[in-house]
């Protein structure tokens, strides 16, 4: 299996899951989002369940939601964002961030909205995992960094508080709200590091995921 998919596939992927996006399922940037959150989480969740979501069906045992080929290819974007997230410490896609310029100007581009609400959607998918090994103060700051990303979507659609925001009239000014979502995805990289026993004890130390560092 490719450690990335090629151009190709990621074409072939864009439009079977642009596809599968017209009857509820993620985009690929959405994908992307959602994944992220699935990898900050320190438990491994089955493929079977985070492929059903992208593809909005009902997990079921021995059925993959797509055909072997995409399934290989999300097997493969799975992979990849592993290395992102976890190894190098990229929770926000490297393909958002340029795009965190426009947000200065208080513009949301797309892809950053698709893969802020795909990060969202981890959360709401996984919120009952997470509450099985936070603490409630842990539990508050994971949803608060989801809740986020949820809003830094928002402010790219047509409602008012966003039209309000893009037109300079409302907070948050555009570098607070960067820094916010730096801090957020610190925080949550700190947990793709952790280690937890059959517990839910961490078992290692390597970064403490209510500071987000060493």
């Amino acid at each position: 299996m490719n450690e990335k998919l090629t151009k190709s596939e990621e074409k072939q992927l864009t439009q079977i899951l642009d596809d599968a996006a017209q009857f509820g399922g993620m985009t690929l940037m959405q994908s992307r989002g959602y994944l992220a959150h699935i990898h900050c989480f320190p438990r491994t969740i089955d493929p079977g369940v985070w492929s059903a979501h992208i593809a909005n069906m009902k997990p079921e045992k021995e059925l993959w939601p797509f055909e072997n080929k995409t399934m290989e290819m999300l097997f493969t974007l799975y992979n990849q964002l592993h290395h992102e997230v976890v190894e190098k410490g990229q929770v926000l896609s490297p393909r958002c961030q340029p795009l965190l310029e426009q947000v200065k100007a208080r513009t949301i581009p797309q892809d950053l909205r698709h893969w802020c609400a795909g990060f969202m959607t981890g959360y709401m998918v996984l919120r009952e995992n997470w509450q099985e090994i936070c603490d409630s103060e842990q539990l508050e700051e994971v949803e608060s960094c989801s809740h986020m990303m949820g809003y830094l979507a928002t402010l790219g659609s047509e409602e008012e508080h966003a039209l309000a925001w893009r037109n300079d009239q409302a907070e948050p000014e555009p570098q607070m709200l960067l820094d916010a979502i730096s801090e957020a995805m610190d925080y949550m990289h700190g947990w793709s590091q952790m280690e937890l026993d059959d517990n839910n004890q961490p078992v290692n130390a390597m970064i403490n995921p209510d500071s987000g560092s060493h």
